[in-house]
């Protein structure tokens, strides 16, 4: 039995691995989108001297992306490993997807949610151009309306929560960013990590794999149906 379980853990990591690049592929041309790395780990099952293979929470690939110019004033594009830090009702998300609108309240968004201030509260502007400096203060109108919150995911897991919003693996707020390693760039956006080509091909290799596993489970399986009623027919 042990061939079985082997092959259909393989089966199984290979289909959480599909539904990460899936993911990847489907959000290639989604601004400040984080692909997944899928991680496969393999683990001694039980007392069985075999080994399996498990998927694990996928690592985020926190690599610089692409930056395009816009011309557009509400567009702000970050390098280095900082996110804008957003307020959702499922509490603090964090995002890299730069595209800023303003809400008639004034609120700054960002992904459809209030982009927070360094001071932990939804940031407000007043009217009048917006100037967005590379440490993320802004200004609207020449008056002063706040920074903009930046956090650092450095060292910790990270995980989903759909398109280009992401939050701590353990639920707790970021902390914030010190220093001049990250900064604002107004008038720019930055693009996905992930690429469509580059998903397609890592796309069909894990269909592969999962297919050739599910292959195995489908041999063994009947080999083992074969093996059972050679054993009846002997009885």
């Amino acid at each position: 039995m042990n061939g079985l379980y082997i092959a259909a853990a393989g089966a199984a990591s290979q289909l959480h691995q599909l539904e990460t690049v899936t993911s990847n592929l489907s959000n290639a041309a989604t601004p400040g989108f984080r692909r997944f790395i899928a991680v496969l780990r393999a683990v001694s099952g039980n007392a069985s001297p075999f080994q399996y293979a498990t998927a694990e929470a996928g690592t985020l690939d926190l690599t610089q992306g692409p930056i395009r110019s816009t011309g557009n004033p509400f567009d702000v594009a970050i390098t280095g490993p900082a996110f804008l830090t957003l307020d959702t009702p499922q509490g603090p998300a964090y995002t890299r997807n730069g595209e800023l609108q303003l809400a008639p309240d004034g609120t700054l968004m960002a992904a459809g949610h209030p982009v927070m201030g360094s001071n932990g509260a939804p940031l407000r502007v007043g009217p009048g151009p917006i100037t967005v400096a590379t440490d993320g203060s802004v200004e609207a109108g020449n008056i002063p309306a706040g920074r903009i919150g930046l956090a650092d995911p450095a060292g910790i897991a990270m995980e989903s929560m759909g398109g280009s919003l992401y939050r701590a693996a353990n639920g707790a707020p970021l902390p914030a960013v010190t220093g001049s390693a990250s900064q604002l760039h107004q008038g720019f956006v930055e693009g996905s990590t992930g690429s469509e080509v580059g998903e397609m091909v890592s796309l069909m290799s894990v269909m592969r794999s999962y297919e050739a596993a599910m292959h195995s489970v489908q041999s063994i399986d009947e080999n083992q149906d074969r093996a059972i009623q050679a054993f009846t027919l002997q009885g």
